[in-house]
């Protein structure tokens, strides 16, 4: 069982269709495949072997596919780790992860010789700018590496939102799985055209004999896109389907709707990363008439995990997600089980389920269990599922404040005061002051203020007082912006503004 035998599929029933298309190149399923075969070649040629672990840092092109899949075939292990986690932890999770190999922009290889210690393990550096030429002479033909289900297929790195970037290990069987799975939840086929504003996801649309447009864009600052080009891209390749960051398609709702432009064709826009306000899906609900948005719910330890579209969203539960019941992100997905540990923490089982982290026996043994002989992973998230199957998510785990015998819960507290014109958005936060947790609430304001008015701190109060699940909220502060993830800019960093309050008092 190989990953990459799902592309050798697609080479084979549809040779001649559009694979990829990118900076007005456009390469077949056959052409991509031939050049998958070349890489394979090259790669073994230069000493990656079956179980050479390879660092990748390679922007959004054709090479990015053609690289990983030649990999597989190889029987090597991608290692994907974000750039943009920052340097300490890049470092650090170049370290832990010991790879022999690196194809990278010249930018890595120069980091590679300035910290020689992180990368001294490395011993193979490949150009990526520069695989096209040197694999032209190679043969387009290679018998790719018959792996076992199991066996370590690549290492992808979580973005370290909520702690240390760790490293998941993903199997072949899992990336085959979540294939078919996305594709059955999108009930996507060959003739769909995908803009892959999460370049990691073309993987699985290029695997389902799509066309995947890649779009000029900077994947490692999704919310730096510029809409107009994004658009005009979407429009003149007649999309389908794009998935990406919230903080992408916030961006270009508001430069839709501000010149009444639609998107015909797109029939399915896909967001994820972070809880996605009930006013996005009232945006898009005017860009989209033939089609709607999707939230999918999941983590990388655990993809998909479940699936709502912004239609459903609309008609049935953002009446409550606005009172504070929290988001609904739907049921399970087929093939995958999900249940409430203990009070309130999620967990979920099945056959997209991984089962470590690389070289973390604390971090694996911390968020796996074993219930009854089978694997269960804890998200860390909490939240709760209704009588209908419904999951409902209330925020992180890390997230969540405690105050003495009850407790806070993130989302169903930020979604009240949200509503707010004036507020952007906010965090609650439980800073330590004076020796106790003070249940607090940090605003963004939409006009970057930082000056709290007696207005704006009356109505803040009054919106605490009347709910239930806020009355115990006893401070207000203001934040001029607030620190977000580094893959997708859009989920909060609540654990740095739980600081920064601490800060306002020290």
């Amino acid at each position: 069982m190989n990953t990459a035998s799902l592309l050798e599929r697609q080479a084979e029933e549809l040779p001649h269709k559009t694979a990829i298309v990118f900076n007005d190149k456009k390469v077949s399923f056959k052409e991509l495949d031939e050049t998958i075969n070349r890489f394979a070649n090259l790669f073994i040629k230069r000493g990656i072997r079956q179980g050479t672990k390879v660092l990748l840092f390679i922007q959004p092109s054709i090479e990015l596919p053609a690289t990983t899949f030649a990999l597989f075939k190889v029987g090597a292990i991608p290692i994907f780790i974000d750039p943009g986690m920052g340097l300490k932890n890049l470092l650090r999770a170049v370290s832990e992860v010991v790879p022999q190999a690196m194809v990278a922009v010249p930018f890595i290889r120069i980091l590679s010789l300035v910290f020689r210690r992180s990368f001294k393990q490395v011993s193979i550096k490949l150009d990526c700018t520069k695989l096209l030429e040197a694999s032209k002479d190679e043969s387009p033909c290679f018998e790719k590496y018959d792996a076992p289900a199991d066996e370590m297929a690549a290492i992808l790195f979580t973005s370290g939102g909520t702690g240390k970037p760790k490293g998941v290990v993903y199997t072949h069987k899992i990336f085959i799985t979540q294939t078919r799975l996305l594709q059955e939840m999108f009930n996507l086929t060959s003739d769909d055209v995908d803009c892959p504003c999460f370049p990691l996801f073309s993987f699985f649309t290029i695997a389902m004999g799509m066309t995947s447009c890649i779009p000029q864009m900077d994947s490692t600052h999704p919310s730096r896109t510029d809409p107009q080009e994004l658009v005009a891209g979407m429009l003149e390749q007649q999309t389908t389907f794009a998935a990406g960051s919230p903080a992408i398609w916030t961006k270009v709702a508001d430069y839709c709707n501000a010149r009444g432009i639609q998107l015909p064709s797109l029939r399915y826009l896909v967001m994820f990363g972070a809880p996605v306000e009930v006013g996005m899906h009232e945006k898009w609900e005017k860009i989209l008439p033939n089609g709607t948005t999707y939230t999918p719910y999941g983590a990388t330890e655990s993809l998909p995990i479940s699936n709502i579209s912004g239609q459903t969203v609309l008609q049935d539960t953002a009446a409550l997600t606005l009172e504070g019941a929290g988001v609904c992100v739907g049921k399970a997905v087929p093939s995958v089980e999900v249940r409430i540990f203990g009070k309130d923490e999620i967990i979920v089982a099945g056959d997209t389920v991984t089962r470590e982290y690389y070289n973390e026996e604390a971090a694996t043994q911390e968020s796996k269990l074993d219930i009854d002989g089978r694997l269960w992973h804890k998200v860390g998230d909490v939240g709760r599922i209704d009588e209908q199957g419904h999951i409902w998510f209330w925020g992180r785990r890390s997230h969540v404040v405690d105050v003495g015998e009850e407790r806070m819960y993130p989302v169903p507290c930020e979604t009240v005061f949200n509503r707010h014109p004036e507020v952007r958005r906010s965090a609650l936060v439980g800073p330590r002051i004076n020796g106790r947790i003070v249940p607090a609430l940090v605003v963004e304001l939409r006009n970057g203020s930082t000056k709290m008015t007696e207005t704006l701190l009356k109505e803040l109060h009054e919106i605490r007082d009347r709910y239930e699940h806020t009355r115990l909220i006893e401070r207000f502060y203001l934040k001029r912006s607030f620190p977000v993830d580094v893959r997708h800019n859009i989920k909060i960093d609540s654990l740095l503004l739980c600081k920064w309050a601490e800060e306002q008092h020290s």
